[in-house]
């Protein structure tokens, strides 16, 4: 009974000063709602992240020219100099690894608009210039007419696979295939439309791709750059064993003298997430402390007006000290009055984060999530934090002399 007594006489008060708790509490609901919402926006983006990279399969990984860059650093990063990946290294791991299903070269430049009559659609296009293994170890399908040939990328054919929203964008009311569109300036024949991928995190389309032979690309805007090298490993076997495989002929391929570390980076489903994985770490611990500095200022703010509380109250704890009450029963009621003002306003700020994390998760594409241990933590912590604010004024409420405090008017 005693503490539903407190929790009752509690839930009063708060009521009784309503933009007072609210005042007070502010830091707290800064502080929970902080946390709370960096913490659902990267739980969603992971689980994103996650479905996204596994379109990839378990059994592909990628070649790269470029470190493949897991953290976050200060200041400028320092590039290695690498010699490029050519395609000709693909070529190569086909003949000397067994353990690779597939593996295609593919070069890419980005902000690329196509043209069809007076039509055309937003810069915003990623054009690739490939070998014909690209679909199946990135995940592609041709839905309409076929993907491209050797027979293409020997002849260097002007031809291009298109995605929807190309399609959406310049054939709305007719068939693609064997029209002519133009890409930087050079006429393509469409010979296939890929199947809808539709979107990613962020609202960036997996459609906007246009594919074509990578001789042709190299034509168009030069053999300077690096290739990516996709490769696939054949079901059953070791992932691991093939990467060692594929690294044994890229390091004969490129020279590379034995103890001398690798030009060229692999990487994997597993080492993007790990990448953004240990990025969202240093995020987190980041809001974490930001939402620590706001508790801490929002739990200055409760001692004060429990001390301030306790103050105006000075006449009542006499009387009840009067009439029998303990040391104990005052002390547990100040304190529980510390905790219901800090507890109401996690409960506010948890909402408030959460409310936010689903509006701008919804319009970034990412799935909302409720982290619960972040809930838990979140009550937990809100408790602690009224416990320590309140002690204080508790404990000078408790040990008030009742004849001081009956004289005090």
């Amino acid at each position: 009974m005693l503490i539903e007594e407190n929790i009752r006489i509690a839930v009063t008060q708060i009521r009784t000063g309503k933009m007072r708790s609210l005042l007070t509490t502010l830091g707290i609901m800064i502080g929970i709602g902080t946390v709370i919402f960096i913490v659902s926006i990267l739980e969603g983006y992971n689980r994103s992240i996650e479905r996204e990279l596994n379109v990839l399969g378990a059994n592909t990984f990628q070649v790269q020219r470029e470190e493949v860059f897991t953290g976050i650093q200060i200041g400028r990063r320092k590039r290695k100099e690498r010699k490029r990946l050519d395609k000709e290294l693909a070529d190569a791991i086909r003949k000397n690894a067994d353990l690779i299903q597939a593996v295609g070269a593919e070069v890419w430049e980005f902000n690329v608009m196509v043209k069809y009559k007076e039509k055309s659609t937003n810069p915003v296009m990623t054009l690739a210039g490939a070998q014909p293994e690209f679909f199946p170890t990135n995940g592609y399908s041709v839905r309409e007419g076929r993907a491209l040939t050797y027979e293409d990328i020997r002849s260097n054919r002007k031809v291009i696979v298109i995605g929807i929203d190309v399609v959406e964008k310049l054939f709305p009311f007719e068939d693609p295939l064997g029209k002519k569109v133009k890409v930087k300036g050079k006429k393509f024949e469409v010979i296939g439309v890929l199947e809808k991928m539709g979107s990613r995190t962020f609202g960036e389309s997996r459609d906007n791709r246009i594919i074509i032979p990578i001789t042709t690309f190299e034509d168009m805007l030069g053999k300077k750059r690096s290739c990516n090298l996709t490769v696939m490993v054949k079901k059953g076997a070791d992932m691991q064993a093939a990467m060692d495989q594929v690294i044994g002929v890229l390091r004969k391929e490129r020279k590379i003298p034995p103890g001398k570390e690798n030009d060229f980076s692999i990487f994997t489903n597993e080492t993007l997430i790990q990448s953004f994985n240990n990025i969202a770490g240093k995020i987190k611990i980041g809001a974490i402390f930001l939402g620590l500095i706001s508790l801490l200022v929002g739990s200055i703010g409760v001692m004060n007006i429990m001390l301030v509380t306790v103050t105006e109250r000075t006449r009542e704890i006499g009387i009840r000290k009067a009439v029998g009450a303990r040391k104990s029963a005052i002390l547990f009621q100040f304190l529980i009055e510390a905790v219901a003002l800090c507890f109401v306003g996690g409960i506010i700020g948890m909402s408030l984060g959460f409310i936010l994390a689903a509006i701008v998760g919804g319009s970034l594409n990412i799935p909302f999530t409720v982290p619960m241990w972040a809930v838990s933590s979140s009550l937990i912590v809100t408790t602690l934090v009224g416990v320590i604010a309140g002690m204080y004024p508790a404990m000078r409420a408790a040990n008030m002399d009742p004849i001081i405090a009956l004289r005090y008017e």
